[in-house]
């Protein structure tokens, strides 16, 4: 697989010329100037001397309009050095200086110098994670906005008596909310907290008359309305703007309509119901190069595709349960050209015309927030912001004084169960242990890997045509999935599980601090639900969720077919009622669950 990484030569070269330290100063400098500034600056100028005074070098724009997109950038030592960016006016909902977002990843700590930007050893990263869900009335009718607003008061007090973190946001769609896990570390720690999330959503659940929908996509029978919202708006026009731009994306999105009986005037955004779990893991050092590696031997690994399979599960759409998937999370996501596979993000400093061309997607308007811009598929004509792709990307513009920048994936489902849910965080953790380790030992260069086989086959980068192949085979297939690994061995989930742990053994408790229970204590859990010794595996909804002897066990999208079919469906066809039972067997076995 071609990487498209910045090579070792190119990284040494440029931290030879600006030393990290000489950024990071200049950095914070130019963030605490500009919200100095923006306080009492309403206006849209740009105040770029001002700026570069208290910076100490030179700065300019890519291009001279403030009223389109662009970026902002200062020179050290002859080199570029990106400190800021800005979206168009149109996506802009104040003015101008507190819409400019800082980029804080920097180009110069590469492998040489991370031990003295971070720590010298690594270590465990903090995790946090967003879980997307629906709200629906037990009869299937929408929740009013009341109702919404309601169930979140509700949530976030109980929240607190949990001691989660309470926060919830929005989404494009009025029945759709997304809670928050906390950045921690560690199985228990993540699982304790899911927990405490489920406990929440049922109190609130009840409080309301609301259910809840925890599966890949919105299931039941809908309108599927948007919400009445400034960047609500912006964005289902960027969204309509962009697909329709490309002709094949207008055929896939009929296609959509008639594959699950939606109404054939739904946008791309009322069309495109997927629900997701979305990660964040640290980036040490704030290291650009450690952050597009990581996305590269993390996000493109064996890893990733088996921790997706595992959370898998959700046939149905808009009343309608899929033929041939157990899960149509992804068939959703291609139905945008947003949502096209993504090789690797841009690197403003490392990429040919990098700035140039991460700013060309502001200005053209095809990207509605800045992280985005660096998702650019140039296979496409013209170029455009693959913002929803499967993999994830690399954030550079978190918000807060510590800048904190982070490697984000956003091709797992959600799942309604915590032990899965908290497994997958924590084997992301680990292994992202191990992608750092790596790169403070070799920088971006993948030879010694390939012969390390272990190593290889977890945190390996697969071939793009395998990569493009396995998430199909698991939207069909479920947790059965054959998994191939970039090693070249192929095996059932739970034997990868297996050689993880076996090689978190070897490789992990040399790194960083963990005694043996940390890592038997999941894997096995995984290998549990997976493939149970007993040999008994849950069979229904009610028995995925509640029962002791079978909980989270089995193949979560094959469960839920059966129910369907159970309940008189017919798959393919428009049966709203029959999911509709489905949806609320699944609410009241969590409502059984997490009662007391």
């Amino acid at each position: 697989m071609k990487s498209g990484l910045p090579t070792n030569d190119e990284l040494e070269a440029y931290s030879a010329v600006v030393p990290w330290r000489q950024i990071e100063q200049v950095k914070a400098a130019f963030v605490q100037r500009l919200n100095e500034i923006a306080e009492t600056n309403c206006d849209e100028s740009l105040p770029l001397e001002d700026l570069a005074r208290f910076c100490g070098i030179p700065l300019k724009t890519i291009q001279g309009s403030t009223r389109l997109g662009n970026s902002i950038v200062g020179e050290i030592n002859g080199r570029r050095v990106l400190l800021a960016s800005f979206v168009s006016k149109r996506y802009r909902s104040e003015p101008l200086l507190k819409c400019v977002v800082p980029y804080n990843l920097n180009p110069s700590v590469n492998h040489l110098n991370l031990d003295e930007a971070d720590s010298p050893r690594t270590k465990l990263r903090a995790l946090g994670a967003e879980l997307e869900l629906g709200l629906y009335c037990a009869d299937g009718s929408p929740p009013t906005e009341e109702q919404v607003q309601q169930f979140i008061s509700i949530y976030r007090t109980h929240s607190h008596r949990y001691g989660n973190r309470p926060q919830v946001d929005r989404e494009a769609c009025m029945y759709q909310v997304e809670v928050h896990v906390a950045p921690g570390i560690g199985y228990h720690r993540t699982r304790q907290s899911l927990d405490g999330i489920l406990q929440s959503l049922v109190a609130a659940a009840r409080a309301t008359q609301l259910h809840t929908a925890i599966m890949s996509a919105y299931p039941v029978s809908s309108d599927f309305r948007l919400a009445d919202d400034p960047k609500v708006r912006t964005a289902v026009d960027v969204m309509q703007e962009v697909n329709t731009a490309y002709p094949p994306y207008i055929d896939r999105l009929r296609q959509a309509h008639r594959r699950y009986h939606i109404d054939a005037n739904s946008n791309f955004v009322e069309t495109f119901r997927l629900q997701g779990c979305h990660v964040h893991l640290d980036i040490a050092g704030r290291s650009e190069a450690l952050g597009l590696f990581a996305f590269h031997a993390l996000l493109h690994s064996a890893t990733m595709i088996a921790n997706k399979a595992v959370l898998k599960g959700g046939p149905f759409v808009n009343g309608t349960c899929d033929v041939e998937l157990f899960c149509t999370r992804e068939y959703l996501r291609e139905t945008t050209v947003t949502g096209r596979y993504l090789d690797m993000p841009l690197s403003p400093h490392f990429s040919p015309n990098g700035m140039e061309r991460y700013t060309g997607l502001l200005q053209t308007e095809r990207a509605n927030a800045v992280a985005r811009a660096l998702l650019s598929d140039e296979s496409l004509d013209p170029p455009a912001s693959v913002m929803h792709n499967p993999i994830g990307r690399i954030r550079p513009e978190l918000a807060g004084r510590k800048r904190i920048c982070t490697l984000e994936s956003t091709g797992l489902p959600v799942n309604i169960s915590a032990s899965r849910h908290a497994a997958v965080l924590t084997d992301l953790e680990f292994t992202y242990a191990l992608v750092e380790d790596y790169f403070r030992r070799f920088g971006t260069d993948l030879n010694p890997l390939r012969h390390e086989a272990e190593l290889m086959a977890i945190m390996g980068p697969l071939d793009a045509e395998v990569y493009r192949s396995l998430p199909a085979q698991s939207d069909r297939f479920g947790t059965d999935l054959l998994i191939a690994t970039a090693a070249g061995n192929q095996m059932p989930l739970y034997e990868f599980y297996g050689l993880k742990r076996a090689c978190m053994h070897q490789h992990l408790i040399d790194i960083v601090d963990l005694r043996p229970r940390d890592i038997d204590d999941f894997y096995m859990s995984l290998q549990r639900v997976l493939n149970p010794p007993s040999g008994r595996v849950a069979e229904t909804p009610e028995q995925y969720i509640s029962d002791s002897a079978r909980r989270s066990s089995g193949n979560w999208g094959r469960i839920l077919r059966q129910a369907f079919l159970d309940e008189g469906g017919v798959p393919g066809a428009h049966c709203p009622d029959a999911v509709l039972r489905v949806a609320n067997r699944v609410h009241r076995a969590l409502e059984q669950r997490y009662s007391s």
